[in-house]
């Protein structure tokens, strides 16, 4: 936990906040196609995690994100829509990855 607590002089609670700080490990650019890296375990007791940001405008241009799986130190992840003429893409995503 990382944060301020504060009290007064009878020891009555003012301000809590504290909280759990996010460490970002690392990120890799996606290239618009499927694929798996590993990455490194976080610290004991610590949870991992992933977000995904478009390098493109998804609205313009009709791209779309993949869909992200974290398994153990598996970072995978997989491109899914229908294409049926509609000219959508695989968007080129950067996904970050750390812990709390």
């Amino acid at each position: 936990m990382t944060g301020i607590t504060i009290y007064d002089d009878s020891s009555r609670l003012l301000v809590d906040m504290t909280m759990n700080i996010s460490q970002m490990q690392g990120s890799y650019d996606t290239g618009g196609a499927n694929g798996a890296i590993n990455i490194p375990a976080p610290p004991a007791g610590k949870t991992q995690f992933f977000i995904v940001v478009p390098l493109v405008d998804l609205q313009q241009e009709k791209g779309k994100k993949p869909g992200v799986t974290l398994s153990g130190s598996a970072l995978s992840w997989a491109y899914s829509y229908a294409t049926n003429g509609w000219g959508y893409f695989s968007a080129n995503c950067r996904i970050y990855y750390g812990y709390y």
